[in-house]
């Protein structure tokens, strides 16, 4: 087992000490095991779903979407985990509707302000 301390979790996944402290009161990342001295030890797992989350949440899902998702992960039952899995590709198939009809705007803007430029003297 790859044994990640919180600091080394970060630095691999290339986010701060304090995101993967916020996560982990979140309920969003858990230690695999525990140190005799209390400090949290991760595995090859944690830094998977760390960087999941954070890819997750830089595609603007919101972490309360995200922390509902660690927890069924987390729980015995795998129906809510799945559950949550298609609320959350729901949530992606929207923002990618929403982000295809933005850049439709955007490449139309695009044209707007190439036809003034063509005209100006």
């Amino acid at each position: 087992m790859n044994a990640y301390t919180v600091s080394r979790l970060a630095q691999d996944a290339g986010v701060s000490v304090h995101v993967v402290r916020d996560y982990l009161l979140r309920g969003l990342l858990r230690p695999a095991a525990r140190t005799a001295g209390g400090y949290g030890v991760f595995d090859a797992d944690a830094l998977q779903r760390l960087c999941f989350v954070r890819a997750a949440f830089e595609a603007g899902v919101g972490l309360d979407v995200l922390a509902r998702l660690c927890r069924a992960l987390d729980a015995p039952d795998a129906g809510e985990a799945a559950a949550r899995l298609a609320e959350l590709r729901r949530l992606v198939e929207q923002r990618r509707r929403a982000l295809a009809g933005l850049e439709m705007q955007l490449s139309a803007l695009r044209a707007e302000v190439a036809r003034q430029e063509e005209t100006l003297p």
